[in-house]
């Protein structure tokens, strides 16, 4: 990660000198993502547009409770989402 570093302040600290201060400010979490490839936020993310395609559809529920009950019957197979 240093290597990465060396290379991309070489490049980068002319033109963006903010983008070397985030990639140094979040170096941890940079490299568990290369030590830790299988973990994403796809399935959340998935769960996030269905939601959001049910309130499209909907065109506005008028109760609160019916529309989170049609979120939960629409989710009720989806393990990431009841997998707490």
């Amino acid at each position: 990660m240093k290597i990465i570093i060396k290379i991309l302040a070489s490049v980068l600290f002319d033109k963006e000198p903010q983008a070397l201060k985030t990639i140094k400010k979040h170096k941890v979490e940079i490299e568990n993502s290369f030590v830790l490839p299988k973990l994403t936020n796809g399935p959340i993310e998935g769960v996030n547009n269905h939601i959001k395609v049910i309130k499209r559809i909907a065109y506005g529920y008028n109760n609160f409770k019916h529309f989170r009950l049609r979120i939960l019957i629409s989710l009720k197979n989806n393990v990431i989402f009841f997998s707490t």
